[in-house]
């Protein structure tokens, strides 16, 4: 089934170095640890799980029961801390930039403790884009002392890294394959190596990626996990952004982070009754002014783009009954009929009379009433498909619509890879079919009968041919996607040689290309029917006269256009490059490339990445929250920090 990952290429994929505004509260509390606790846990959330965090001293997400646990076991000689950041992957800030305010977050909470209390240890902990954060701490710890000596970290547990290499730390569970979908951390942890314990599921792509068995994913879990802007912290991994990757990546972001789908046809109405009471609360209508415009104006940046992207509509649409996908497709439909703009527009009205009354401007009501109205009306088919269902199946709308832009590009690139290559392999067999077509057309030794049935048959073998060409191209924008591929991290050199093949093909009109040659296979089909039912020879000569013609033209066409006409480029240099690269890795392999097309939706519903909590990883039986909560506690103890 050809869709999606989120990557984990989405995957545990806010502007880069802004960290989220903590709760105020005493330095230490929250935990029921002293001043100066023996030892500090710090424990990084995974992509979405819980992301309006804010107080670091409220345990969160699967680390959660590791935090409390050993809080119960050591009481106040223990202290932990959540770092607020936003962990997220698209929805609302690029995965790459997520990362980057989790270490400033991550090294702060663990510089100041270390600052205030120069004899407390710290046990370190991150799951999923936490696991990538605490990586890229642990190795900043483990190989440079920094923010902390090595020799403060009694244990670092990482659990499903997205940058995880198979000899960075000790494996706990059963072994797997490949590296994280990010790429593998250059350099490892030094001396925390032995400190350092990762977890990694069999089957889950954030953690266990094998680039042999899927180099576009991994590719592309290279390209979407980079910032947009240089991270500047010490021991980040991955490469910066390269020239044009900032743009192209922060193009995918969408934003959803003041999108409340839920509220939006409650709002409405509370909007329309406060003004309708001819004594609106200032305060109140420029609440859902704000709540309403924050939503609108997401929504109605998702809609204009899904237009513009029928693969997306398509896949949306083609989603199971009942699933966040087609829900999502709904509500976008929906929105695509609604007055978006002219509902903007009406808030935009009354946000500024309201504000002029409060600045005591008088005269600032006259239409209050008709502006409110007029939102109501723009916003009804919206509002109508968002009453009909439950909060808990918007919520993971929401989720859908974030990670929709980076979802669909995953998917265009697989299709774009996969028959980028099949038809890179037919290019031979396209220019051999042509040049004999050419030559029948003109062998002056066979008859009109004989070289209708032969053209026929050249033809049939033709469209065979470009059928890979007509996929790649469907619902495509090929110049932009060459774009994306050349931007691949790739010292091979093998992703701008595809870039190349892809940018040459999207100067091609495929649609009509193809439409050609059906055309013309299906007029050689009729002159062989009427050839078969012994039609008029003179009504058969006439008819194969006027077509030929037009037959020869669009092969002589064809053939300069794989082989470098101008405005063409060498098409067929290109093609003949790409398979030459790709011999003998065995990429060549289009089974292998088509297994790139994952379905999003049943990768997360298979639970593999989510379910670290009841994935077992020893003899005893204990899952691997279990099994770092054992393993925190007997460093702790068999060290003596507490």
């Amino acid at each position: 089934m050809k869709s999606i990952v989120v990557l984990a290429v989405t995957f545990a994929l806010v502007v880069a170095g802004v960290v989220p505004a903590v709760a105020a509260a005493d330095e230490w509390s929250g935990s029921g640890a002293s001043a100066c606790p023996a030892v500090t846990g710090v424990f990084v959330r995974g992509t979405w799980e819980d992301s309006g965090q804010k107080d670091e001293t409220v345990p969160v997400g699967l680390l959660a029961p590791v935090a409390t646990q050993l809080a119960q076991r050591f009481g106040n000689r223990f202290a932990f801390r959540f770092p607020a950041y936003p962990a997220a992957a698209f929805n609302g800030t690029a995965y790459g930039d997520s990362k980057v305010a989790g270490v400033a977050a991550t090294r702060r909470i663990v510089q100041d403790f270390a600052k205030r209390c120069p004899a407390t240890k710290f046990v370190i902990a991150g799951y999923s884009q936490g696991g990538d954060v605490v990586g890229d701490v642990t190795a900043s710890i483990g190989c440079s002392g920094d923010p902390v000596p090595a020799d403060r970290v009694l244990g670092v547990g990482i659990v499903a890294d997205p940058h995880r290499g198979p000899q960075a730390g000790k494996r706990v569970g059963p072994a797997v394959n490949g590296a994280g979908i990010g790429g593998a951390r250059a350099g490892g942890f030094c001396k925390l190596s032995a400190a350092t314990a990762e977890i990694c599921a069999d089957g889950d792509l954030y953690c266990s990626t094998d680039i042999s068995q899927h180099p576009v994913l991994g590719a592309l879990g290279r390209l979407l996990s980079q910032p947009t802007q240089q991270s500047g912290e010490p021991g980040a991994s991955g490469d910066g952004p390269g020239e044009g990757t900032s743009a192209e990546v922060q193009s995918l972001v969408a934003p959803v982070g003041d999108m409340h789908l839920n509220e939006v046809p409650g709002v409405v109405q509370q909007l329309v009754s406060q003004i309708g009471s001819g004594h609106p609360d200032s305060g109140q209508v420029t609440h859902s002014v704000d709540s309403l415009s924050g939503t609108l104006r997401s929504l109605a940046d998702l809609a204009a783009w899904t237009a513009g992207n029928p693969d997306a509509q398509s896949r949306l649409a083609a989603a199971a009954p009942g699933s966040s996908d087609r829900l999502a497709g709904q509500v976008l439909n929906a929105a695509s009929h609604s007055d978006l703009k002219g509902a903007l527009d009406s808030l935009a009205d009354i946000g500024s009379q309201i504000a002029g009354t409060a600045a005591g401007h008088s005269g600032g009501n006259r239409d209050l009433a008709g502006a409110a109205d007029r939102v109501a009306s723009a916003t009804a088919p919206l509002s109508g498909s968002l009453s009909g269902s439950p909060a808990d199946a918007l919520s993971g709308v929401s989720e859908v619509l974030g990670v929709l832009k980076p979802s669909t590009l995953v998917g265009q690139v697989t299709n774009v890879a996969e028959n980028g290559l099949r038809f890179a392999a037919n290019v031979p067999q396209v220019l051999d079919v042509l040049n004999r077509i050419v030559g029948l057309v003109g062998d002056p030794k066979m008859d009109v009968p004989g070289k209708v049935r032969g053209l026929h048959e050249l033809f049939g073998q033709l469209n065979t041919a470009f059928e890979p060409l007509v996929k790649l191209a469907a619902n495509v924008d090929l110049h932009t996607i060459a774009h994306l591929i050349a931007m691949i991290p790739d010292t091979s050199g093998t992703a701008q040689i595809v870039s190349i093949l892809v940018d040459l093909l999207g100067n091609l009109d495929v649609p009509a290309l193809a439409a050609q040659v059906g055309r013309l296979q299906e007029n050689l089909w009729n002159l062989v029917q009427a050839l078969s039912v012994g039609a008029n020879p003179v009504d058969i000569l006439t008819r194969a006269a006027d077509f030929i013609p037009t037959l020869l033209g669009f092969a002589t066409v064809a053939v300069n256009t794989l082989t470098g006409a101008p405005k063409s480029g060498d098409l067929s240099g290109a093609a003949k490059a790409v398979t030459d690269k790709l011999s003998g890795q065995g990429l060549d392999s289009v089974g292998e490339l088509a297994s790139e097309g994952f379905s999003a939706a049943s990768f997360f519903a298979s639970g593999v990445h989510q379910g670290y909590d009841k994935y077992v990883v020893d003899g005893q039986g204990r899952t691997a929250t279990q099994w770092l909560t054992e393993w925190f506690g007997n460093r702790i103890r068999s060290l003596g920090a507490a």
